[in-house]
């Protein structure tokens, strides 16, 4: 099964649904598929993954 980047929006809407404010989904989807290509976000670092949707909160 090829993992796509319709999965990795799921696992981040997933993800910021489950934390606490508002975010950007499409910009983290769209810098995460710029840094690591359509990956399943548990090979992101922990780290990294949650400063890039710091950096795209909206409230």
């Amino acid at each position: 099964m090829t993992f796509t980047s319709n999965d990795l929006r799921t696992q981040i809407v997933h993800a910021t649904n489950a934390s606490d404010g508002e975010y950007d989904v499409d910009a983290i989807l769209e810098e995460i598929l710029d840094k690591h290509g359509a990956v399943d976000i548990d090979t992101i670092d922990t780290d990294e993954f949650w400063a890039i949707v710091g950096k795209h909160a909206t409230d």
